[in-house]
């Protein structure tokens, strides 16, 4: 069984339309768990409306608010399932999500996840891409710093029991790109994954997601986080010490680039000199991925021209 994760948090206006894309799986096998994280809104009222006549096992899990971590948190150790995911309540996947991911699960498997696009409205365009990749731990990890596929936390399916021997939860005191750390501390012990090319899940980006409307002060609170939960990971794993050199920039270029896209200028320069943006190129030296380095380039060169460029480029496109 699987246990399908959906954290949930004043987003009324999305959540049925979630649910429906989960209850429509062509895979039956799985409970519904649904964290509500204190919900102010009515969110709660049209969950129980939506899934009380619906032929899915389901149960609310009630808590105060404590952010997306805390919620997937609670949810994990709720779950009754061999296999997990969290699915974001904003979001959508499509009918073969669940289906797919099992269908590439094997003993010696840790995880499976597959691509992901944006979506102007909650829904996932079929996509027929059905290439497969295979990864062991290093060869993921330098995937992963170099961005060279897409996906997010809510598109990977884990064995609970993985997460749960190795003590693989969200680290609850990171309010903003969450997921990074989380994901680094998965690769970090995984021995073997798969990763479907297919584009199954939808991530919906709204102007008052928890990403778009992250404070400057969340931001450089978080980064003070990131840097000392992720080093305590790597800690473990000394080999990989120049990925964790090189990692810290490249979440610093990300964190910048959603900074200049919901903040004014001002409020965008004191995160850039938090996160010490003037050493961004020097620093993400030798990762070898073009599009980061010219970026870091620029980062490096001018504030306000990185600025500008952030607010005019669309890397969600």
């Amino acid at each position: 069984m699987i246990s399908v994760v959906v954290p949930v948090y004043n987003v009324e206006k999305y959540i049925v339309t979630c649910l429906n894309s989960i209850v429509a799986q062509d895979y039956r096998d799985f409970e519904l768990i649904v964290v509500n994280d204190g919900s102010k809104d009515k969110s709660i009222d049209f969950v129980q409306d939506f899934l009380q006549d619906k032929d899915v096992t389901w149960k609310i899990v009630n808590k105060e608010n404590g952010g997306l971590a805390s919620a997937r948190n609670a949810g994990i150790l709720k779950a009754k399932g061999e296999y997990v995911v969290c699915i974001d309540a904003d979001d959508a996947v499509h009918e073969n999500f669940l289906s797919s991911l099992l269908r590439e699960m094997r003993e010696d498997t840790d995880f499976v996840f597959c691509n992901f696009r944006f979506v102007k409205k909650q829904e996932v365009p079929d996509d027929t891409n059905d290439q497969i990749t295979v990864f062991d731990k290093e060869s993921l990890l330098e995937v992963f710093l170099k961005r060279n596929i897409g996906f997010v936390v809510p598109s990977m399916l884990f064995k609970k029991n993985f997460l749960l021997e190795k003590g693989l939860l969200f680290d609850e005191k990171i309010r903003f790109s969450e997921d990074q750390p989380f994901i680094w501390n998965v690769i970090l012990h995984s021995q073997k994954s798969v990763y479907l090319h297919q584009k199954l899940y939808g991530y919906y980006v709204r102007d008052n997601s928890i990403m778009t409307s992250s404070s400057g002060e969340r931001i450089i609170e978080s980064h003070k986080e990131f840097k000392k939960t992720v080093s305590s990971y790597f800690s473990d794993f000394p080999q990989y010490k120049s990925i964790e050199k090189r990692l810290f920039p490249r979440w610093e270029l990300g964190a910048l680039y959603s900074a200049a896209r919901i903040m004014d200028y001002e409020e965008f320069k004191k995160v850039y000199t938090e996160l010490d943006g003037r050493t961004i190129f020097q620093r993400i030296s030798g990762i070898n991925e073009i599009k980061a380095c010219l970026l870091a380039f620029v980062c490096s060169s001018s504030p306000k021209l990185l600025y500008v460029l952030c607010r005019r480029m669309d890397l969600n496109g």
